[in-house]
């Protein structure tokens, strides 16, 4: 069955069952501001009045609601990275978002920030190196958002999160003065992406340059989810915790259509249940990020397709390691079938 087999194949990585509840924060980052399309901001409600802290009843939840903030345009604010669209909205978002972070682990065992478009993962990531330096990142997503303010061809920035959280990058956003307020940097080694199918000439040779684990939908369909999940967490340091953001637009279009950048050829819904239950399974899973589901993109029928995809992703990621979680019905015998044809 899907769900004994990642089990099954992550044994080596977990820890003992949880024998108590999980507490779980949840906080709304309804920032729209990184990419073009509005609507993204909906989500965090979306999700809320759709059932999700139903669909989490059997944890021990926190809402805190959505991240509240005051944005400063300045002159000065203007002058710096002008290519970048809305920085001074980008920055304040994540400045405030940063300290939450350590506020909501400081009271629960795990996270869930819902965005918002991915930029917010800049925030989320940082906040989380602030709590837990010993941290690795899977970057589950279409795109590699690795580009500088420099080499973006649109300016948005949700197309830029990981390159202002890399150390070895970190040298290209001096004006940003980033350490004043996220000074912990993730080394590139920690960082594995999965799903990867539309990037940028500057992000690969980036890829290439700094040796980042990168596997694409053809190396995914090359070697099978459950190796994919293997090999990257053999990448990463066995004592680290391990955040997880997930653009929902790595999955196919066919399944979570209602997305602003969706790139079609993606990763099924089983293989995205996998690579969260895989990650879930080590113990080590402690934040986790959802991003770019909007709620005004597609039809009805895109919507709650989207809608059931992420919230699958959601309880895959946050349930216990016994799975028992209450909402959404799971039909495991498929899911398996479907795994096993790879």
């Amino acid at each position: 069955m899907f769900k004994n087999s990642a089990k099954t194949v992550m044994r080596n990585y977990a820890k003992p069952p949880i024998k108590v509840s999980k507490k779980l924060g949840i906080l709304g980052v309804p920032f729209a501001k990184g990419q073009g399309k509005t609507g993204v901001d909906l989500a965090p409600d979306f999700l809320r009045e759709n059932g999700l802290l139903t669909m989490l009843s059997n944890l021990s939840i926190s809402d805190y609601g959505n991240l509240k903030y005051e944005t400063h345009v300045t002159s000065e604010d203007n002058s710096l990275y002008k290519r970048i669209k809305n920085y001074s909205e980008f920055m304040a978002c994540n400045k405030a978002l940063i300290p939450r972070i350590s506020e909501i682990l400081n009271e629960n065992d795990m996270f869930l920030i819902l965005g918002g478009d991915h930029s917010i993962g800049f925030g989320s990531v940082a906040g989380h190196l602030m709590h837990t330096p010993n941290l690795s990142l899977v970057w589950v997503d279409a795109h590699a958002d690795l580009n500088l303010h420099s080499t973006s061809y649109s300016g948005n920035i949700h197309g830029m999160p990981v390159s202002l959280l890399l150390k070895e990058l970190r040298k290209y956003w001096l004006q940003a003065s980033l350490y004043q307020f996220a000074p912990n940097c993730l080394p590139a080694d920690q960082l594995v992406y999965i799903g990867l199918r539309d990037i940028d000439p500057f992000e690969g040779y980036i890829l290439n340059k700094l040796n980042i684990k990168a596997y694409s939908m053809d190396a995914i369909d090359r070697f099978g989810i459950s190796k994919i999940m293997e090999m990257s967490l053999d990448a990463l340091k066995p004592r680290n915790k391990i955040h997880l953001s997930f653009d929902i637009d790595a999955l196919d279009i066919y399944v979570a259509p209602s997305t602003g950048t969706p790139v079609r050829g993606g990763l099924t819904l089983t293989e995205g249940l996998y690579i969260t239950e895989a990650l879930n399974v080590t113990g080590r899973l402690q934040g986790l990020d959802i991003a770019e589901v909007n709620p005004t993109l597609g039809t009805g029928d895109d919507l709650e397709s989207t809608l059931n995809t992420t919230m699958q992703i959601i309880r895959k990621a946050c349930a216990d390691r016994e799975g028992k979680l209450s909402g959404v019905k799971e039909n495991v015998t498929n899911l398996s079938k479907e795994l096993n044809k790879k």
